[in-house]
């Protein structure tokens, strides 16, 4: 780490955590990550009836996915928490934009999550047509007011906060700018519909945020000039 780099993390906010705080924010940061590509990465990526087929064919893996999916979505709110108390002193409009829109976002998440929860149900008792029951739910929300409502929350919600989010932590600086750009990156891979889970690049990025939370110069009190100093 050059002096610089050494200066700017010191007068991040992590530097005056104490060590279990830092723990918890950097596990929470992890935890986000590698749950949210083992979701993926365990579970094909099926829409529909083979959806629903897959999971009647495979009820285990169906379950750990579905499991691992819904373990990560508040392991991202605390690290929304961990992102906007980052990136709040220097870019406080832009963090709480953030915060709210994936605050927003991960409530839809939640609901997604019940209502697949509510399908592996219907896959594994064999009391109702799993094919019916997929196609009466459609490829999503339909036009009536609370599936425009979802739509809004969780599309906006989660595409326009990581990006505000990762706005803010980029000019906090108080992590590494470049794991920064790979949670923008994973938002935009999405998008292109890759042969491959995209969360992967999300906890990639996750990771590494992780990993500098931790190695974060520890910090003196006030150096009388409204900062901190680095210990030795």
């Amino acid at each position: 780490m050059t002096s610089l780099d050494s200066l700017v993390r010191t007068n991040s906010p992590a530097a005056t955590w104490s060590g279990a705080a830092r723990v918890a924010g950097a596990t929470t940061l992890a935890l986000s990550g590698l749950l949210w590509a083992a979701a993926d990465v365990v579970e094909p990526d099926l829409d529909g009836a083979a959806s629903s087929a897959w999971t009647a064919a495979h009820p285990g893996p169906a379950g750990i996915a579905l499991t691992a999916d819904m373990l990560a979505t508040p392991c991202l709110l605390g690290a929304t928490a961990v992102w906007l108390l980052l990136s709040r002193r220097r870019s406080p409009r832009l963090a709480w934009a953030g915060a709210v829109l994936l605050v927003l976002g991960l409530t839809g998440q939640a609901m997604i999550a019940g209502v697949e929860m509510a399908g592996q149900m219907v896959a594994r008792s064999g009391k109702i047509d799993a094919t019916a029951f997929a196609a009466a739910l459609g490829d999503g929300p339909d036009g009536s007011l609370p599936g425009t409502v979802f739509t809004v929350m969780f599309f906006a919600g989660a595409f326009v906060g990581i990006v505000v989010m990762m706005a803010a932590v980029w000019r906090s600086r108080a992590l590494p700018r470049a794991a920064a750009a790979l949670l923008v990156a994973f938002q935009l891979t999405q998008l292109a519909d890759p042969p491959f889970p995209s969360t992967l690049i999300a906890a990639a990025g996750l990771v590494w945020m992780a990993a500098a939370l931790l190695r974060t110069p520890v910090a003196d009190d006030s150096d009388g000039r409204g900062g901190v100093t680095e210990r030795p």
